[in-house]
Order: structure tokens, then C-alpha cells, then sequence
């Protein structure tokens, strides 16, 4: 089961909304902003579909690095993290997020990005959701903001 398309539309829409409104920034920076958020966008759409693209979305090099919930949840560098996303792929249950709060700073070739919201696992069994937090560092390349550093964690009960 992946997540439907109204559930990514309507995550993708808020996403992008979230840029809005922001008149400080000038309208370069807004553009920036915008295509870091259309890297979660796409980061969210492969996953859900199990869409081997998804290692694409990540920057060649050693220095890449995506690290999970668990310590056996880090990979470094191309052919570790495709491995990764072999192992995420060939669990019973499909991987999508469903984010409430985005943030995006962008300075020159890098951006920050930060994401609260819920890991929705969705299986056999039906849905189930779990507090997820992400913090990401993108660089651009070829016109797409790619990601160097996806950093998932579960955020500590209070």
C-alpha cells in the first residue's frame, strides 16, 4: 500500500504555501526556498511509490551521509545509501511522512531545512504513525536542491 495521491497533493500544497508570505525575502531566495521544499516534496513521493529514483535525490560522495532512527539506520556515501534504501524498500510496510511544520533557511549553495511532523507506516495491518523529526543540509546540482545530511530522528517525549 503507498500513500494516495490526495494525502501527498495536499502535503505537497502546504509545503509549498509555506514559502508564502515571507516578503523579507527577495524573490531569488523565495525561488531557493521553494525548490529546497520540492526536494522533500520528491524525497516523500519516491519513497511512498518505492521508487528506486529515490537514491537520486541524494548528492554522489563520501561526504553524503543519510542517517535513520536506529544506529544500523546510517549510510555514507552513494552505494551505502542505495543499499539503504533497498533494505527501507523491502519492508512489509511502505515509508511516507506527513510533515506540520517546515522550515527552510538558504544561504548561497546551502540550505537547512528542518521538518516536524509523523513517520506513517502503511501495511497490511492498516496505518500507523509516529512522531518524526528531520533536519536535512541540501546543495544544488544541475537545478535540483539534493540532499548531503538526512537526519531522522524520533523526538524524546517531554
Amino acid at each position: 500500500m503507498a500513500l494516495n495521491n490526495r494525502t501527498l497533493a495536499a502535503g505537497a500544497a502546504l509545503l509549498l504555501v509555506g514559502t508564502l508570505g515571507r516578503s523579507a525575502a527577495s524573490p531569488p531566495q523565495r525561488t531557493a526556498e521553494r525548490g529546497v521544499r520540492r526536494a522533500l516534496i520528491r524525497l516523500n513521493t519516491l519513497l511512498a511509490a518505492r521508487d528506486r529514483a529515490l537514491v537520486d535525490e541524494f548528492l554522489k560522495g563520501e561526504e553524503t551521509i543519510l542517517v535513520g532512527l536506529t544506529a544500523a539506520d546510517t549510510a555514507r556515501g552513494r552505494t551505502a545509501i542505495e543499499a539503504h534504501i533497498a533494505e527501507v524498500f523491502a519492508q512489509p510496510e511502505t515509508l511516507g511522512f506527513a510533515w506540520r511544520q517546515v522550515e527552510v533557511v538558504v544561504r548561497g549553495t546551502l540550505a537547512i531545512l528542518h521538518a516536524e511532523g509523523e513517520a506513517v507506516f502503511k501495511g497490511e495491518a492498516g496505518e500507523r504513525r509516529e512522531p518524526y523529526r528531520l533536519t536535512g543540509v541540501l546543495e544544488p546540482d544541475h537545478g535540483k536542491w539534493k540532499w548531503r545530511l538526512f537526519h531522522g530522528s524520533k523526538p524524546a517525549a517531554a
